[in-house]
């Protein structure tokens, strides 16, 4: 899987299939994830949302059917939600509790509740297949999703619809300080942000639970995704030491030292490289 994910992400972004790339991520805690199990997950929700919609609309809600008006766009969408967070009763999970669960798009269905990110994919993902124009925005600590007729939607409070000033509502209670909203703030997110921000958000969960060596393996993801990124090699490093691969940690931090030899963290990365080098396996 991670030799899909690496197919998948260096594609141009219109082509990167977020779906499949998802499903590679949750394969590095579950080897028997299918990309194909995940696809027909979405693909029955959006047929089960066409099904619920008046029948002047079911044929309209697809992939390429090339609908316009407003009109048809918001019943769509509203019956999108009506399906996520009424019946299955999609919700956020409390910020104080998320766990990886919370991040796969197969347990996030299971499970009812995510983090704003995954359920942000799954509305994106089930309201493609409804032909609707939606797209991903990463607010500073927020993830939303842009609708029709420049509509904001917040997947982790059940869709529900917000103003610019909910928007600074949120980051301000996501970061613990006011930020202004700014326009660029709103523009669409590639898919290769999104993917970034849902693994880094999942790096997040595992490193506070202490969890190495699922994080490394998000790290891995994450290396994948951006090769020339320093820092995020030097992070793998790091957690090769700390699960006890300490041959390919010193490698990882000699790279680092050679490619960065005026790194701010010069000195920490010295002495951990120490460290792993006296235990050399």
């Amino acid at each position: 899987m991670r030799a899909r994910f690496a197919e998948i992400v260096t594609l141009p972004d219109p082509y990167i299939d977020l779906a499949t790339a998802c499903a590679c991520i949750a394969a590095e805690a579950d080897p028997g994830v299918s990309s194909r199990a995940l696809h027909d997950e979405l693909d029955a929700l959006a047929e089960r949302v066409r099904s619920e919609l008046p029948p002047y609309l079911g044929e309209a809600a697809r992939r390429d059917s090339g609908i316009r008006t407003a009109a048809e766009l918001d019943a769509i969408l509203d019956g999108l939600h009506h399906v996520l967070y009424e019946e299955l009763a999609l919700s956020g999970a409390p910020r104080d509790a998320w766990e990886p669960g919370h991040t796969y798009l197969s347990d996030v269905i299971r499970l009812r509740r995510g983090l704003p990110i995954a359920l942000g994919v799954l509305e994106l993902e089930v309201g493609w297949r409804l032909g609707l124009p939606l797209y991903g925005i990463g607010l500073p600590g927020h993830f939303i999703v842009g609708g029709p007729e420049g509509r904001l939607i917040d997947p982790y409070s059940r869709g529900r619809t917000l103003s610019e000033e909910d928007c600074e509502a949120l980051m301000r209670d996501a970061l613990g300080r006011p930020v202004p909203l700014r326009r660029s703030m709103l523009r669409p997110a590639t898919r290769r942000e999104i993917i970034a921000r849902l693994l880094g958000n999942l790096r997040g969960i595992y490193l506070s639970r202490r969890e190495w060596a699922p994080a490394l393996g998000v790290l891995e993801l994450l290396v994948i995704l951006d090769p020339e990124d320093p820092a995020l090699r030097r992070d793998r490093a790091l957690l090769y030491g700390r699960c006890g691969r300490f041959t390919d940690a010193v490698r990882g931090l000699d790279r680092y030292l050679e490619e960065l030899p005026e790194a701010p963290d010069l000195e920490e990365v010295r002495i951990a490289r120490a460290i792993f080098g006296g235990r050399r396996n």
